[in-house]
């Protein structure tokens, strides 16, 4: 199963991996340096991504590990098309502002701790970008 991770060069402080797009999303919209159309689109598609993509139960193989400390990370599944679509609206308001957004693929997330009708959420291979 062919999975996509939309990423940008900074490295996400929890996991060590490449920091997801919405993850940057949230601390652009926390920022206050947004225009005021791109606040309220990026708001707009956000809101759109955490009605619509179930929020994981889980993001880490061990039960005790609290949600600040899990390793996982999301991959959507490439045939998700309409968050994917949501995903690719997202990137350029990002790339507006100066962050390149690279989009990975892989068919070997890891060690999976969460799956849906949408996503994949891995704990990468010891060693292994996700």
């Amino acid at each position: 199963m062919k999975l996509l991770r939309f990423v940008i060069s900074d490295r996400d402080r929890r996991t060590g991996q490449p920091m997801g797009l919405l993850t940057l999303a949230y601390q652009l919209l926390r920022s206050n340096d947004l225009t005021k159309e791109d606040d309220h689109e990026l708001r707009r598609l956000v809101t759109w991504m955490e009605t619509q993509v179930p929020i994981p139960s889980r993001l880490a193989r061990k039960r005790n590990v609290s949600h600040k400390e899990t390793h996982g990370v999301s991959w959507m599944k490439a045939d998700a098309a309409e968050a994917i679509r949501h995903l690719h609206f997202i990137a350029e308001i990002v790339r507006r502002h100066g962050y390149p957004v690279d989009i990975l693929q892989t068919e070997r997330p890891g060690y999976v701790v969460h799956e849906d009708a949408w996503q994949v959420v891995a704990e990468p291979f010891h060693g292994e970008q996700g």
